[in-house]
């Protein structure tokens, strides 16, 4: 990661765009719009990543996390009580964090045209120029130097014809159709799938 890389934290613009209410988004007397305030049929809805987590999920997620850490702490306790979890060498059976979370997704975003901000994640990182696939992440350095977010903070992004990306520490803006579809990896499992059709820098309103 390069010493300057900065990760930008994505919030909700003001007012919110999301109205979670799904009888809205498909009634047909609309007038135009589809359920989102500002958000005309045939654009891209503007979501943030908490916006793929369910009710709840968020809470469940943060209880895992301390449920694991409690674990793992038992468990080295148990074989060198006299060191903390610090004492974890680097590349050991114990240096290792799983892909915690859940794979529940929200169902009205399912065959949604989203617009999103994240960093991207390539499958190959000799590939340094165009990708037909990668994974999308809410923060720098997801599944490379930090552990995998939950399956539903990840997405497949699946781009035809395949897309150039010259940096993977700056974040960018993606367009596209959600859907619901679980995919596996050796990096991270993604509980969303996005088929591509834009991607422009982040600092494009």
């Amino acid at each position: 990661m390069p010493e300057d890389a900065v990760s930008q934290s994505f919030e909700r613009r003001s007012p919110s765009p999301y109205v979670d209410d799904p009888t809205v988004v498909t009634a047909p007397e609309s007038g135009g719009e589809n359920g989102y305030w500002g958000v005309k049929e045939g654009e891209a809805l503007p979501i943030i990543w908490e916006d793929l987590m369910p009710t709840g999920s968020g809470e469940a997620l943060e209880q895992e996390y301390a449920d694991f850490y409690k674990a793992l702490e038992a468990r080295y306790a148990s074989q060198a009580p006299e060191a903390g979890l610090e004492a974890i060498e680097e590349g050991s059976d114990m240096d290792y964090m799983p892909q915690l979370g859940s794979f529940d997704t929200v169902p009205e975003l399912d065959g949604m045209l989203i617009r999103i901000p994240g960093y991207v994640v390539p499958f190959d990182f000799d590939l340094k120029n165009e990708q037909a696939s990668f994974l999308l992440a809410p923060y720098m350095g997801a599944c490379i130097h930090t552990p995998p977010p939950p399956p539903n903070q990840i997405i497949h992004v699946e781009a035809d014809p395949a897309v150039r990306i010259d940096d993977i520490w700056v974040a960018y803006w993606l367009e596209g159709t959600l859907t619901a579809e679980t995919q596996e990896s050796e990096l991270a499992a993604a509980a969303y799938t996005l088929k591509l059709t834009r991607i422009e820098p982040y600092g494009v309103p």
